[in-house]
């Protein structure tokens, strides 16, 4: 198995090579530098789990990760903490996300084709023309490791059916490492793990279905208590903030439907967009072998012997390839509108990312029927026709840290995306930046900003009119608390029509001013939820780990 994942990582460098060098690159959602730097922030403020980033918002600050998916920037984070830059960081997050999407792929096809068959999957997974897309056009790093777990928890829960018990913590783990990647995929993702657990729990009815739904029930349970301290926020607190400009205008999914041309034809690579009709300047292809391949096997399904055995899986995934297919094409378009929630997936070519993971893994079973010649030949046009795709439109080897979070590159990452998650409280983003920290909008006084940070602020003020109402640059949000002198006093985000700031109202002489950002009563639960849950995986880690050292 060594030898194999040495000769695995070979085959995907061609992936990711160009990140392995210096400078950064450009990207549809160049937001992940600064995201990386808002939760290594929270992290030094000592805001865990990170919700409110400051200097976003255009220096008014935003609840980004109440509700944006966190996965990416955690496991970021062990590399900052080792002294890499944001950019460096981004880049190692996407090649670690290469590799675990090859990985997983790996074992779940030997699972089921053989190691050289797991090693085709992986192959064909990887160099997929939409896993490019992902990450080096549209920079969808939170998508892009939605795709890197589905082969994970495909392998986990057939092996938590399978072989018993011992897997519900690596079945918890994968699931909520998805709920923790993208929401909208999830949505999607969910029906179909669930088909696929039915499946195996009928096939193996022998063994004990009332068994594997007990164990898949607990591992469900346990992913959702691992991912509380995100997910019920964001099931809650959604009432919060404007989420309409996300299915709004370009957004709205009804622009964005594909052709069987653009499925399975027209490669049409590009850095450009995806607009109403044909035009889009992207690409939304399968990839050729990844259409012709599972075609040859259904076409050799009823006459070759090695492929009969697997003649269920092979018909569930190739159904479930054309059906995920189907939902991206704009004949599904009564469907969407039958279920409003898929609004939020934005864009039907999204089932793309299930139709590659499902085609690829189909892919693996040829593996069963040509000789191990012709699958490294296999092996090496799959590279050889998607690999020049693999690489970003325009690379930037002068970048810095220091050049991408100053100048007119600092005021594009701190006001884009400004209208997603904005607090209802603010009826429209704000025109100019926040360029102070304090502005009094009654009276007069001065002030001097003791701390400032993502969950904590201080100031002193000294005001000298019968009375003053200082306003606190920074949007409100539930969870703000505000003290003068110790005292609590209540917050009326009503009270500034135009962005829903913080005010408070001073006498005067001198104030102690604080403002702290606590948790809700969703949060607390969410928090403990996960608390408790992430306390549990690590004690039966620690006790499995001593007494596989006793029992040696």
């Amino acid at each position: 198995m060594k030898k194999d994942l040495v000769l695995l990582l070979l085959l995907i460098l061609p992936a990711f090579a160009p990140l392995v060098q210096r400078g950064y690159f450009s990207m549809h959602d160049d937001m992940q530098s600064i995201r990386q730097q808002k939760m290594d922030q929270c992290l030094v403020d000592l805001q865990f789990p990170c919700r409110w980033s400051l200097d976003l918002g255009y220096g008014y600050g935003y609840p980004l990760f109440n509700y944006y998916p966190p996965l990416p920037y955690l496991i970021g984070q062990p590399f900052r903490w080792l002294g890499f830059q944001y950019i460096d960081v981004v880049k190692s997050v996407g090649v670690l996300g290469f590799i675990t999407a090859a990985a997983s792929m790996y074992f779940l096809g030997r699972e089921f084709w053989g190691r050289l068959g797991g090693l085709v999957a992986a192959a064909f997974y990887t160099y997929a023309p939409y896993h490019s897309v992902d990450f080096y056009v549209r920079g969808a790093m939170n998508e892009f490791w939605a795709l890197a777990l589905f082969p994970a928890i495909f392998y986990f829960s057939y092996k938590l059916i399978h072989d018993g018990a011992k897997y519900i913590p690596l079945v918890a783990i994968s699931v909520a490492g998805l709920m923790l990647s993208h929401n909208p995929i999830l949505m999607i993702f969910a029906p179909v793990l669930v088909i696929w657990c039915l499946f195996w729990t009928f096939k193996f009815r022998s063994i004990s279905s009332i068994r594997s739904i007990r164990n898949l029930f607990f591992s469900a349970l346990w992913a959702l208590g691992l991912a509380a301290f995100f997910t019920l926020p964001v099931l809650f607190e959604t009432k919060f903030v404007s989420v309409w400009t996300l299915t709004a205008g370009y957004f709205n999914y009804l622009a964005h439907f594909l052709d069987l041309n653009q499925i399975f034809l027209r490669i049409n690579w590009g850095y450009g967009e995806s607009v109403y009709g044909r035009g889009d300047t992207m690409s939304f292809a399968l990839g050729y072998l990844h259409w012709i391949i599972p075609a040859i096997i259904l076409v050799l399904l009823p006459f070759t012997k090695n492929l009969k055995k697997h003649f269920s899986l092979v018909l569930f995934f190739a159904l479930g390839t054309l059906s995920f297919l189907f939902m991206s094409h704009f004949k599904a378009t009564p469907i969407w509108k039958a279920f409003p929630p898929l609004e939020f997936l934005q864009f039907p070519w999204r089932f793309l990312t299930i139709s590659i993971f499902a085609a690829s893994f189909l892919s693996g079973a040829i593996a069963l029927i040509i000789s191990k010649r012709t699958l490294i030949i296999l092996v090496c046009l799959v590279i050889l026709i998607n690999s020049n795709y693999f690489h970003p439109r325009q690379w930037y080897p002068d970048m810095t840290d220091t050049k991408k979070f100053s100048g007119k590159s600092w005021q594009l990452l701190i006001t884009s995306g400004i209208f997603d998650y904005l607090p209802i409280w603010a009826p429209q983003p704000p025109a100019d930046p926040a360029l102070e920290d304090i502005k009094f909008v009654a009276g007069d006084g001065i002030y001097s900003t003791l701390v400032k940070k993502s969950n904590r602020q201080e100031y002193l003020i000294t005001t000298w009119t019968p009375t003053a109402v200082a306003e606190l640059q920074t949007y409100y949000f539930p969870g703000w608390k505000i003290w003068v002198d110790g005292k609590e006093v209540t917050i009326d985000p009503s009270r500034d029509k135009i962005l829903g700031r913080m005010q408070v109202d001073l006498s005067p002489g001198k104030h102690t001013v604080t403002a702290r950002l606590t948790n809700t009563p969703i949060r607390t639960i969410g928090n403990i939820l996960s608390t408790i849950s992430w306390s549990l995986l690590l004690f039966l880690g620690f006790r499995g780990r001593r007494h596989r050292s006793i029992t040696l």
